[in-house]
């Protein structure tokens, strides 16, 4: 129902040793080492856990991140989906430099992003345009002795970016590369890398590639509303990128809300990030868990008129009130990550207000049989709304599980 995600991060410093930065790096698992055959899919999966699963500010605690960026990263529509102001794309030795790439990198300067060379061990003459666009050039001091580094800084002359040393082992690199003018240093000698971790739950793999193809050919709002409404799992994702996205004002109550205020291009670049980490996973039908939650999210909208409720808000309450236990993290945490207004956030938390109050009564229907656990509705209707609820979960999920 869900598995166990990972991220890894390495402090950078300055030559203070004051933490100043944090590189984000793939980890496929507790070890603290990266296994992948695909680097845009790991870059992918980095993308998508610091922003979605963990969440940017509990990742990089007000610091800027360097993310590793391929070729096919850097063309990608994925990239505008990160906060300029935020992270700092890392161009890996691998990018060829091409007049496109120029083009490319001058585009993303032009809207606000820094970006750094990644393992730089020659000033080579098709860097040399690159140059003006860079903000850090990254030495890898295993791939460029300590020897080699003044001839190579010597061609740096007039470089206005900042210079950072990495694979920093011992304090004698450190001396030496704080003698040469270098001034960020990131490795073993000041920190090893770190890994997080958090558990999610796998997104169905129908409503997902649905979702995909709605985003695709920019379908309306109601469209998109109705695949949300069928995943709790996705309805967390889609409130935590409201949190970081750069349009958040206020609260949301409702999905329609959450995904007006990302905006469908941002909603876009999420899917092509999903996409782009592989996750897309076969499933053998719902669980449980994860139907009783939408069915309550049902429920608390068809009830919601009778109660003098927003049926929108009463959705969102119902289809979260289970996410804690799907995402095996606490509600308190969970709440704490997403853009939810205040009755919703009460409701969750307490079950208070009309809403929490609500939710109350339709998770005690659930074990009920024989009577409804509303004063102003007999049994009889109750359990058709029930079957009414089902019915819907059922039909949404159709394609991928009764066909």
């Amino acid at each position: 129902m869900y598995s166990t995600i990972y991220l890894g991060r390495q402090p950078i410093v300055d030559a203070q040793q004051k933490r100043v930065a944090y590189e984000l790096l793939f980890r496929s698992g507790p070890e603290n080492r990266a296994l992948f055959q695909d680097d845009v899919n790991a870059t992918a999966s980095v993308i998508r856990h610091a922003f979605i699963d963990l969440g940017l500010s509990r990742v990089l605690e007000g610091c800027p991140g360097f993310v590793n960026v391929s070729e096919k990263l850097l063309f990608s529509p994925v990239l505008d989906l990160l906060p300029p102001d935020t992270i700092i794309l890392e161009i890996l030795e691998s990018v060829e430099l091409t007049p496109s790439v120029y083009e490319r990198c001058a585009q993303l300067k032009a809207r606000g992003y820094q970006l750094a060379l990644d393992d730089v061990s020659d000033i080579t003459p098709d860097m040399l345009p690159l140059l003006p666009l860079v903000d850090y050039l990254k030495f890898d001091l295993q791939q460029v002795p300590l020897s080699a580094l003044p001839r190579l800084l010597q061609c740096l002359q007039g470089f206005r970016g900042q210079l950072l040393a990495e694979k920093v082992d011992t304090f004698e690199q450190y001396e030496a590369c704080m003698k040469l003018g270098i001034g960020l240093f990131q490795g073993y000698f000041f920190a090893r890398p770190t890994v997080m971790s958090h558990n999610r739950a796998h997104p169905h793999r129908a409503l997902l590639l649905r979702l995909l193809g709605l985003v695709m050919k920019d379908a309306d709002v109601a469209e998109l509303e109705s695949v949300f409404k069928a995943a709790p799992d996705m309805v967390v994702g889609l409130l935590k990128l409201v949190n970081a996205a750069e349009s958040y004002r206020q609260p949301v109550g409702s999905i329609r809300e959450a995904i007006i205020t990302l905006g469908t291009s941002r909603l876009k670049r999420w899917a092509l990030i999903i996409l782009f980490a592989a996750d897309c996973r076969p499933s053998q039908g719902p669980s449980p868990l994860l139907e009783m939650a939408v069915v309550r999210g049902r429920m608390m909208e068809l009830l919601a008129g009778d109660a003098g409720i927003d049926p929108d808000e009463a959705f969102m309450t119902g289809i979260l009130s289970l996410a804690d236990t799907l995402l095996a993290t606490p509600m308190a945490d969970l709440i704490s990550g997403l853009a939810l207004n205040r009755d919703v956030q009460q409701a969750l938390l307490a079950r208070s207000g009309p809403l929490g109050q609500l939710l109350a009564l339709v998770a005690l229907g659930e074990c009920q049989e024989l009577a409804s656990p509303l004063p102003d509705m007999d049994a009889e209707r109750f359990n058709a709304l029930q079957l009414s609820a089902l019915a819907w979960v059922r039909e949404t999920w159709r394609d991928d599980f009764l066909g």
